[in-house]
């Protein structure tokens, strides 16, 4: 009988040493506990987005093919700068002037696109981080949302 456990502890012994060599060469052993591979893992936070209403939207009228057409357009601006809201309503006069600018400049047939709208989208929002560079800072400006648009 005392063959048998020392046979089994024998064994045992050998099981441990064997699973300890595992982990020591798989450098297993040599990592962080789990709670700080969970903090190393984890996501990184998504920067918060600042949006600036454009308001009252714009009305503004400009030459269709054959008369003239009315355009009615809210807009709302984004950014990561906390900043970049106040100086645009600081500087609201200068932004809806330029804003109204472009807007009348536009034709009718290119807005009914989808191509029309985003280059608008694009157009609008280098207008507006011209106002923002110059006030602030250049390349403050992370999109320009339409949430309305009508043409009539």
């Amino acid at each position: 009988m005392k063959k048998m456990i020392l046979i089994a502890v024998g064994a045992l012994a050998l099981v441990g040493i064997s699973v300890g060599a595992s982990l020591f060469l798989t450098g297993a052993l040599n990592k962080e506990p789990a709670a700080g591979a969970a903090m190393e893992e984890a996501e990184p936070v998504p920067e918060e987005v600042h949006y600036y209403n454009v308001q009252p939207e714009f009305v503004v009228n400009f030459k269709g093919k054959t008369r003239v057409k009315f355009l009615m357009i809210e807009m709302v601006v984004a950014s990561h700068d906390e900043e970049v809201p106040v100086i645009l309503s600081d500087h609201d006069p200068e932004l809806r002037n330029s804003l109204l600018m472009l807007l009348a400049e536009q034709d009718s047939e290119v807005l009914k696109t989808a191509e029309g709208k985003q280059a608008l989208r694009d157009a609008a929002m280098a207008r507006i981080d011209e106002v923002v560079s110059n006030h602030y800072k250049p390349e403050r400006i992370l999109d320009v949302f339409i949430t309305r648009l009508v043409m009539q």
